[in-house]
């Protein structure tokens, strides 16, 4: 694998976008009808509303390299070596079990909703990564879980076969400045609220 792929589920994608259009249309809204005041005043809640979808749908990612797979979620990023990687499962979403036993789920690869895994018909699974046996609904190609966990379990594979398997333990890196600002933008907005406006 020349070059690392990063995954995004597209749904998220779209609703954080919409989120966002909705949030910048606020602010202009609330500038342009109540002045810069009225802006200063309210645009705490609308800022959170935009930061909220960017955190929930757009910050999520599933990295595949040479050397690791990354899954980074809200605020905390976890990267695994090849060697440490135990099992791979997408039951509730793109899941990695290290050798240690930590289980590691992936925001930005979750299964499908329970309408298009009752419409997913075995033919749809049967080229995927794994054992006949354990593949499931969440396996299948063009879902948010099927698509990470087939690519993470064929690159484990090769890695696997060709002895390249990287060895190491896996890092776990939090972000204090995402919950630092995220704590501070959430009390900004909730003092917004609740203050009394003339």
């Amino acid at each position: 694998m020349p070059e690392p792929v990063t995954l995004r589920p597209r749904g998220g994608m779209i609703i954080a976008a919409i989120a966002l259009v909705i949030a910048a249309a606020a602010l202009v809204f609330i500038a342009i009808d109540g002045g810069l005041l009225d802006l200063a005043r309210w645009a705490w809640p609308v800022v959170l509303l935009g930061w909220g979808a960017w955190l929930l749908y757009l910050r999520p990612y599933v990295r595949v390299s040479e050397g690791f797979v990354e899954i980074s979620n809200l605020v905390r990023t976890y990267r695994v070596p090849w060697g440490d990687i135990d099992s791979v499962d997408s039951r509730f979403a793109l899941t990695i079990r290290t050798r240690g036993g930590r289980v590691i789920r992936a925001w930005a690869a979750p299964a499908p909703g329970a309408r298009q895994a009752l419409s997913t018909q075995r033919a749809d699974v049967t080229h995927t990564p794994g054992d006949d046996d354990t593949r499931r609904p969440s396996d299948a190609e063009g879902t948010a879980s099927g698509d990470a966990a087939g690519l993470v379990r064929r690159e484990l594979e090769r890695h696997r076969r060709e002895g390249t398997a990287a060895v190491g333990q896996t890092a776990l890196t939090w972000h204090p400045l995402l919950i630092a600002g995220t704590t501070a933008l959430a009390a900004a907005a909730a003092v917004s609220l609740v203050l009394p406006h003339g």
